[in-house]
């Protein structure tokens, strides 16, 4: 990552009140929090943080490990469930792509199900850190479009499962009645193609 200002030089961290990261020239250290030279000048002139909320919390989404997530969005997460690598992709949570070992059989089937169980208790937390959210309410409603997604496709899995498996039965059950000769007429029950 390269600093906002000093587009040359690697950043050290970002702004607590801003989300802009800071090399060491620019940077501000208050108590173990790190800020940049414009966040700090406009709070010595008597301005207000421009990463404060109302409530006179900053939002410190996307700065990475230097983010510490509210407790509001702490929780289970249906979408990074549900939707695994797509849903990693979307938040900036490329770990998230380990799901994407589901296309190999066994092994892969048991790494895609404990990624799934972990981005569904991390997932938060880690969505907080890698993409910056206007607020904590847009991060919440972001996340609940994400869980109907998931859920959707979820049932919608669920419906063509159903659907071929009565397909297979259907087929299973007009061979059974039609005689168990060799000579059955497929074509007749399959659609022309």
């Amino acid at each position: 990552m390269k600093c906002a200002i000093h587009t040359d030089r690697e950043a050290i961290g970002g702004c607590c009140s801003c989300g802009r990261y800071v090399c060491p020239e620019c940077k501000v250290d208050i108590s173990g929090q790190i800020y940049c030279n414009q966040c700090m000048e406009l709070r010595l002139k008597g301005g207000v943080w421009p990463g404060a909320a109302a409530s006179g919390t900053y939002n410190t989404s996307g700065l990475g490990v230097l983010s510490k997530a509210p407790p509001e969005i702490s929780g289970w997460n249906w979408g990074a469930f549900f939707l695994t690598w797509i849903w990693g992709i979307g938040n900036n949570v490329w770990i998230a792509l380990i799901a994407l070992c589901g296309i190999l059989p066994y092994v892969g089937w048991i790494a895609s199900l404990v990624m799934a169980i972990i981005l569904g208790v991390r997932g938060n937390e880690w969505a907080w850190q890698n993409k910056r959210w206007d607020s904590i309410e847009h991060f919440q409603r972001t996340q609940r479009t994400w869980m109907w997604w998931g859920l959707g496709m979820l049932l919608l899995q669920i419906a063509l499962i159903a659907a071929v498996t009565l397909l297979i039965i259907s087929l299973i059950m007009i061979a059974a009645t039609s005689g168990l000769d060799n000579n059955f007429d497929w074509q007749s029950v399959l659609p022309s193609m």
